[in-house]
């Protein structure tokens, strides 16, 4: 048992080139991974408000799609020629009082 106690006396506080070479490349293999994980959770934050934008414009979109088909399929009768008299070509009864407003 002296000897390896002895060995171990002679190996302590000694540094091979090995292992400085494999700490360096653990440390550098951290940073990486800290870097990484970092740039990787800014990504995800960024598909995930792109996302989320994107869903509001489908919504939109689908609106404006109901209000369409709404129109396409109403009936070609005097409410539907009135409603169309009045929204596109600014028309209104001569008996109707016109409220003009500078709220834009």
């Amino acid at each position: 048992m002296g000897r390896i106690k002895r060995a171990d006396k002679y190996f302590v506080g000694k540094k091979s080139a090995a292992s400085v070479t494999v700490r360096v490349f653990l440390l550098f293999l951290l940073a990486f991974s800290v870097v990484f994980f970092l740039w990787s959770i800014m990504r995800y934050n960024e598909i995930q408000e792109d996302k989320r934008e994107r869903e509001e414009y489908i919504a939109r979109l689908s609106d404006d799609i109901d209000r369409l088909e709404y129109l396409v399929e109403a009936p070609l009768d005097d409410a539907y020629k009135i409603r169309v008299a009045r929204e596109k070509l600014g028309m209104c009864f001569p008996d109707e009082i016109i409220y003009h407003t500078n709220l834009d």
